[in-house]
Formats: structure tokens, C-alpha cells, sequence
């Protein structure tokens, strides 16, 4: 593959990035690229910087320096010379590559599992009313919830209403899915409703970075886990490799304790 056909493969692109919050600097010199169709899992212990990485992406936390592109475009500036910031219409334009599923579900209330899902294609990338309800309808499908298509988050369990929200972030039509600990809110029964979902993602190719805490399915759905501690990469390895034979001695650490 030449250079031109790499770059075009990479959807995120991660370079030099720090962050600081609160006085702590919990992002500390951060690079690492995600190409098209991987999937790559983000481990390590609390307070490690995961989520705080996985939020930058989407701009949702501010980087004090480096750069993040997002399918070839700085995310939260117009360019990175200058670094200028883009406005609230142009982040919200970029923002739409990117589907985000949030530990509690971030489900609009008073609107049903199929308003949820249709309303962002009507309102942000103007898809005309029934197109966008046909496809949600299909999405729904997709992750179990057909019959629920008239029900409010209310009335949908944890598991559910997690799947609603992938098939929301899905309608967009993203490049890439960011999860941010999707099953930790969620009862032990229906984890394994929300990790089906998304192993099914997983095996479509759809491009994916995962902070999570479940070992075994970072280990059988993952094309790369990332071991992150005080806000560094340590470890970037394919799964057996890492939960295997870990290099570093903090990797080690984790994986003893959560085993």
C-alpha cells in the first residue's frame, strides 16, 4: 500500500496530544492512528486518561496541544497551522463523522426509541422525514428493537435503551463509533444484549474505539488494545499479544487485577 493510500485508510489520526483538567495533565503526549474497519480497545486502570481520549476525539474535551483528525479533517479548528478554532455550524459539521454512545445512554426522554433514532438525520444532515423513518425503523431491526419502535426510554430497560442509542449514532452514518464504557450502567443480564450489538458491528467493519472494562471482549472482538496509564499509551498491541505476554510491567499490574 503506497503513503497516499494509507493516509486515505486512516480515519483517526492522533499526534502529540496533552491534555490537562482540573490542574492534572490526564492526556500526556498521546499518538496513535485507527484505520478504516479496526477496531481498537482502550484499557487500562481508572484515571488512566481513556475516556478523556476517547471525548477529545469528539471534541468534547479540549486539548491544550497536538492534533486530532477525523477522516482527514482537524477536529475543532480550521486548520492546523493556525489552530483557529471553527465555529459552532462548522463543529457540528465535522462532528457528524463521528457516532458516540455514552455510559447512560443520553436518549432524548420525551421522544420514542423511533424519534430518537430518525430525528438526527432529518434535523442535521436533512434527510427527508420518511427516508429517515424507514431507515430507523431498519436500525431498530438491526439491534433487536423493532417491536420497541413506539416505546419512550422509560419504558425500555438499561440494555435496551443502550441499543437504541447505538442505532441512533448509527443513523448518522458515522466514519468512526466511539463507546465510552457502554455496558457499565447496565444490569449483568443485559450486558451481553449490548456487546452482541457491537461484536455484529465489529464483524461488518466498522470502524471502532471502545473504552471498556470487558476483558473478554476486548479480547475476542479487538483488532488492537491500547493500554493506557497516567495519561500515556504504554502498551498498543493486538489482543494476544497483550493480554498474553504483556510487555510492560503496569500492564502486568492491571490485567493481574482484573483477573
Amino acid at each position: 500500500m503506497s503513503d497516499s493510500d494509507a493516509i486515505a485508510e486512516t480515519v483517526v489520526s492522533v499526534r502529540g496530544v496533552s491534555c490537562t483538567l482540573g490542574g492534572r495533565k490526564v492526556l500526556d503526549d498521546v499518538s496513535l492512528d485507527v484505520r478504516r474497519g479496526q477496531v481498537v480497545v482502550l484499557i487500562g486502570p481508572s484515571g488512566a486518561g481513556k475516556t478523556t481520549l476517547l471525548r477529545s476525539l469528539n471534541h468534547l474535551e479540549k486539548v491544550d496541544n497536538g492534533e486530532i483528525l477525523i477522516a482527514g479533517m482537524p477536529i475543532g479548528h480550521r486548520d492546523l497551522t493556525s489552530m483557529r478554532k471553527v465555529g459552532t455550524a462548522e463543529l457540528a459539521k465535522r462532528r457528524r463523522e463521528i457516532g458516540f454512545v455514552f455510559q447512560h445512554f443520553n436518549l432524548f426522554p420525551h421522544m420514542t426509541a423511533l424519534e430518537n433514532v430518525w430525528s438526527g438525520p432529518v434535523r442535521v444532515l436533512g434527510t427527508p422525514k420518511g427516508k429517515a423513518q424507514q431507515d430507523a425503523l431498519a436500525l431498530l431491526e438491526r439491534v433487536g428493537l423493532a417491536d420497541k419502535a413506539s416505546s419512550r426510554p422509560s419504558q425500555l430497560s438499561g440494555g435496551q435503551q443502550q441499543r437504541v442509542a447505538i442505532a441512533r449514532a448509527l443513523a448518522m452514518r458515522p466514519k468512526v463509533m466511539l463507546f465510552d464504557e457502554p455496558t457499565s450502567a447496565l444490569d449483568v443480564e443485559m450486558v451481553g444484549e449490548v456487546l452482541a450489538v457491537m461484536r455484529e458491528l465489529a464483524a461488518e467493519h466498522m470502524t471502532m474505539v471502545v473504552v471498556t472494562h470487558e476483558m473478554r471482549f476486548a479480547r475476542e472482538v479487538a483488532d488492537r488494545i491500547i493500554v493506557m496509564d497516567a495519561g500515556r499509551i504504554i502498551e498498543d498491541a493486538p489482543p494476544d499479544e497483550v493480554f498474553g505476554s504483556p510487555r510492560h510491567a503496569r500492564t502486568k499490574a492491571f490485567l493481574s487485577t482484573i483477573h
